[in-house]
């Protein structure tokens, strides 16, 4: 999910100012739909269907009568959806209605979208169902150990003690008694004690969030003990790869979010080494391309995401703006009118140049009678 997560934060950087649109057409596929699946679909996809609104595929969102869409394209101020998404955070109407409200610029850029005619290619309904069919763990991966009573008594004493200190923590579905534990929410309110609290759940904790916790490389121990982990997230924490290098028993562990961390080459290449490794998200780490490279060359199967992708949308997004600003620069420095120096604020469109004035007043003078001034400007190229 990190990749969702990136694309998101890649739009926001194209943004000029906070709550600006995004420079260039929006792209649905790769702009929009990321925070739709990031943040929407849990609610309104094909588990669930909150206010008989589904949002992983065109057909779903554009479906019945017209005067019901929630997204009328053209028209943003008329879309239920996106007044939904500015609403105040405590409105009963606001969504998503869990964690925070979507950020000024996702705002702005879902509305772009809209305004632009709300486009949805039939390549983004495949990708939503590649996305949602990738969210599914095959039971076989579930294969836990047997535990007696008394393990049993200390995992639920430990899962009591952590919903005590606020974490969520949640079979992974009915049929399984696979753990997830998620204490991201806490923030950095989670230490490495809270870490040791894990230790009952090693044969059924399948599941961990820490990102954005206080969690450092002295609880390392704590996390080698959880032999059964299959997802890892720490993004936004100080582990570094003390802990990511002594992570190489975890044999069933196969993503680990790792963005923002201290994880390096060598904790690269020992996560990328466990037998089970498919995905690890090392965007603004202290992995090199090179390392990246090797990783994924030695193991063609395993994603190593850096975030490469950042750098060539930010420089076509500045060149764009440095091509727009080129557009729209004036082709004079004074004032064909008055002869004084020009405000760029004043200009005019004609015969396919923009031409700056000192005023109003001499711009209205231009508009009126073009002709008269063209002489003093500077010849055409």
């Amino acid at each position: 999910m990190l990749r969702h997560l990136v694309a998101v934060a890649i739009s926001s950087l194209l943004a000029a100012q906070e709550g600006q649109p995004a420079a260039g057409k929006v792209d649905f596929q790769k702009q929009v739909a990321p925070i739709l699946m990031a943040r929407c679909v849990e609610c309104h996809g094909p588990k669930a269907q909150k206010g008989d609104l589904r949002l992983d595929a065109k057909a779903h969102l554009f479906a019945g009568d017209q005067d019901e869409w929630n997204v009328v394209p053209g028209k943003p101020d008329d879309s239920e959806l996106l007044r939904r998404l500015g609403l105040p955070v405590g409105d009963d109407e606001i969504m998503p209605e869990k964690g925070e409200p979507l950020s000024k610029e996702q705002q702005a850029l879902i509305q772009q979208w809209i305004a632009e005619g709300a486009e949805w290619p039939a390549a983004a309904d495949e990708w939503f169902a590649k996305e949602i069919a990738a969210q599914v763990i095959p039971k076989i991966t579930f294969e836990l150990p047997e535990v007696d009573a008394d393990e049993q008594a200390a995992i639920d004493a430990a899962v009591a003690e952590l919903k005590q200190r606020g974490a969520v923590v949640q079979q992974v579905a009915a049929d399984t008694p696979a753990i997830d534990v998620n204490l991201s929410l806490l923030r950095d309110k989670v230490t490495d004690a809270d870490v040791a609290l894990l230790a009952p759940l090693q044969k059924r904790l399948v599941w961990l969030n820490l990102s954005r916790t206080a969690v450092s490389d002295a609880g390392r121990a704590s996390l080698q003990q959880l032999t059964q982990l299959r997802r890892l997230h720490v993004a936004n924490t100080q582990l570094t790869d003390a802990t990511f290098g002594a992570l190489d028993g975890l044999a069933h562990l196969e993503y680990v979010n790792a963005y923002a961390t201290g994880l390096g080459d060598d904790g690269l290449a020992k996560l990328a080494g466990l037998p089970k490794a498919a995905r690890i998200y090392a965007w603004q780490s202290k992995v090199t391309p090179a390392a990246a490279k090797a990783a994924r060359a030695a193991k063609p199967q395993l994603l190593v995401d850096l975030g490469d992708y950042v750098e060539e949308r930010l420089a076509a997004a500045q060149k764009e703006i440095a091509d727009r600003a080129e557009r729209n620069k004036p082709v004079n420095d004074v004032c064909p009118v008055a002869d004084k120096p020009v405000d760029p604020n004043q200009t005019v469109e004609h015969d396919g140049r923009r031409i700056a004035f000192c005023c109003g007043k001499c711009k209205a003078a231009f508009e009126k009678e073009p002709a008269k001034f063209l002489a003093k400007l500077p010849p055409k190229k």
